[in-house]
């Protein structure tokens, strides 16, 4: 059975960018290992390494979903927490994205970036089988998307919602939601995933506004609310990926008037709104769990159509949601043009300071801010970046696991 063993572990990468001390080892000498060595050999792989394996024979595969394995496998080896995924598009359909809208969010030339190794991986998603797909929510290592179903060239093609694992390339769609089938894209889409007992949720608001969804993925069905938050307290929704923001039962969003928030007990089915206080003018919030903080970030505006170079980090009092407190001045890091339009989300390494990450959406640039140092640091530049024919745009933190059905 023919391997490639790499020598230096903190070396290896599936991309061609990066200098690699291989050796081949003869493939009668591999095939003869005992399997219980072969067994250890492997856990000692990190999960970015150990998923392409998979395809080696069945025994591995096997092997690799195993419950026993997988456990000695995170006590053998450093576990990253959690990667950040970049799309990787060829310039004319980054061009096509910014003309027509997000139903074009192609990932299946994507990029992960693993911040312990700090290298780059392919992350393709073409186990999807749809043209017009876009990601909505991402948590516990599923990600859930909105695709449109049929032939392209129709004029009328229904909506579907699906959930993908993308280390086990696993995927299903989930049961028409209203009963019937829906020609129009839900106003509002997130997923909460309990990895306790391994099941998810997803929260939708159709797109007539009229009432608001949950999918139960342990029953496996629907449930249907008519509570639904007014204009102003709609949940803002730009339809870029992100990962849902949680406290107790309720989900907790921003809301069209920016420096709202808005909650949805997913017990009752109740939404509430608050106005939470912040100085001056605001623009691009978002909000972010670290540690059990709800953080938010927002950009401060010099005038009402005016941004600056200035982010603003706060914490927002758990028990009400209603009052922030401003953590230290934030320094001086990306430029104005990259905060015209960003996403943010955590970021862990064993090396470096947990902090934030942030993505800009249009170049798929990253600034990394260190919450406990207050220093901004610039990661490295995903491989399609580095080429004029390929553009990398937007992002997101994601995990990796494989104890986890869609």
């Amino acid at each position: 059975m023919p391997g490639l063993l790499d020598v230096n572990l903190s070396s290896l990468s599936l991309t061609s960018d990066t200098r690699q001390k291989q050796v081949w080892m003869d493939p009668e000498l591999w095939g003869a290992l005992p399997e219980p060595l072969v067994e250890i050999i492997l856990s000692h792989l990190p999960l970015p390494y150990l998923l392409p394996m998979r395809a080696v024979c069945k025994k591995w595969n096997h092997l690799l979903h195993s419950s026993a394995f997988l456990s000695s496998q995170r006590h053998s080896t450093v576990q990253c927490a959690s990667y950040v995924l970049t799309v990787n598009e060829p310039a004319f359909s980054a061009f096509a994205f910014f003309q027509q809208g997000p139903e074009l969010y192609y990932l299946r030339d994507s990029s992960l970036y693993c911040p312990i190794s700090k290298n780059w991986f392919n992350m393709s998603l073409d186990c999807i089988p749809f043209r017009d797909f876009y990601i909505t929510s991402v948590g516990g290592g599923l990600l859930c998307f909105v695709a449109y179903k049929g032939n392209t060239t129709a004029t009328n093609r229904e909506v579907v919602i699906g959930v993908c694992n993308p280390a086990t390339r696993s995927w299903r769609l989930l049961p028409r939601w209203g009963g019937s089938k829906a020609y129009s894209l839900p106003q509002y889409v997130a997923m909460v995933v309990d990895n306790f007992n391994r099941s998810y949720k997803i929260v939708l608001i159709d797109y007539d506004r009229r009432v608001t969804r949950v999918y139960h993925s342990q029953y496996m069905a629907w449930t249907e609310f008519e509570d639904v938050p007014t204009r102003h307290n709609f949940p803002y929704y730009d339809r870029c990926p992100s990962q849902a923001i949680v406290k107790g039962n309720k989900l907790v969003c921003t809301t069209q008037c920016k420096t709202g928030i808005s909650t949805f007990d997913m017990d009752t089915g109740l939404w509430e709104s608050y106005h939470v206080f912040l100085p001056g003018m605001h623009s691009n919030v978002h909000l972010v769990q670290h540690h059990g903080r709800i953080l938010m970030i927002s950009r401060i505006m010099k005038a009402k159509y005016e941004g600056s170079d200035r982010v603003q980090i706060s914490e927002l009092d758990p028990k009400g949601l209603r009052v922030t407190t401003s953590l230290d001045d934030v320094p001086l890091g990306p430029s104005k043009q990259f905060l015209d339009h960003f996403n943010v989300c955590e970021y862990s390494s064993y090396e470096e300071s947990e902090g934030l990450c942030f993505i800009s959406t249009t170049t798929g640039e990253r600034w990394l801010y260190d919450l406990e140092e207050r220093f901004w640091h610039i990661l490295p530049s995903s491989p399609g970046s580095k080429t004029k024919s390929m553009a990398a745009y937007g992002g997101f933190s994601v995990h990796l696991r494989v104890d986890i059905q869609p």
